[in-house]
């Protein structure tokens, strides 16, 4: 959690060194950063919590379990199962999400 804080305090700063223009419908409009950085970095945060909530279920074992952030974002998923290895069983298979 305190890499994350982290990384977003870097994304602000960052953010804060710029500003943004933007067009719309040939016109030009200067707009400050939060406003299009905070609504992306809070739909952002609510995503993270969302997906971290969920349990899956393996078909094989039927074990519950909450798998890592990096295993939920980087592996694939389709129609609702996400190919996650089991920490019980140790195979990797399409998890349902309970």
């Amino acid at each position: 959690m305190k890499k994350l804080f982290s990384v977003i305090a870097l994304i602000l700063l960052m953010l804060t060194l710029s500003g943004c223009t933007v067009n719309w419908f040939d016109k030009h409009y200067d707009v400050p950063w939060f406003v299009i950085a905070v609504p992306v970095i809070i739909i952002f945060i609510v995503a993270h919590f969302y997906i971290m909530s969920a349990t899956y279920v393996c078909p094989d074992c039927g074990a519950n379990f909450k798998p890592k952030w990096y295993q939920i974002s980087a592996y694939f998923h389709f129609m609702g199962k996400r190919l996650i290895r089991c920490p019980k069983c140790k195979k990797t298979n399409y998890c349902e999400r309970k």
